[in-house]
């Protein structure tokens, strides 16, 4: 897995919640488009977006020493479609953090309106660097953590 699906880390709580950005490009290999719809994010992916922020606030949390794998999704949604040139803003907050598993909700918006969300989504908490080099994974979170500046107040 490469994370991907998350372009920006706008800001984040350890162990409690997680802001993130996804702009979708009009060249996005994944688009799809049926029956002559409107190109669009298939679900999966802005499914997969919310789950890899989920996993960003794990990595986060534990100093890059921890990552989750998804186990379970109690609920999810897809309300609408997200377009090529949408930023689609993904929020996830920990209902509970323990050290085998996080449980949590996001919701993924775009222009302030609910486009998606997950409910009761459980990850198991494994090492990182049995999946990844961790020092790959801080060089990447150097280069995508752009906090907003109405979080530094």
């Amino acid at each position: 897995m490469k994370f991907r699906m998350v372009d920006r880390i706008v800001g984040f709580e350890r162990c409690k919640s997680i802001r993130t950005a996804k702009t979708v490009s009009f060249e996005e290999y994944q688009l799809k488009s049926t029956f002559g719809d409107q190109p669009c994010l298939p679900e999966s992916l802005v499914l997969e977006s919310l789950f890899q922020s989920g996993v960003w606030l794990i990595m986060l949390s534990s100093d890059f020493a921890k990552m989750g794998l998804l186990v379970r999704a109690q609920e999810v949604r897809f309300i609408e479609p997200v377009r090529p040139g949408q930023t689609m803003f993904l929020e996830v907050q920990a209902r509970s953090y323990r050290s085998d598993g996080v449980l949590f909700d996001g919701q993924a918006q775009v222009n302030r309106k609910t486009v998606a969300y997950g409910r009761g989504c459980l990850a198991s908490v494994v090492q990182l660097a049995e999946y990844f080099a961790p020092d790959d994974l801080k060089v990447l979170f150097s280069e995508i953590y752009r906090p907003d500046k109405r979080d530094q107040a």
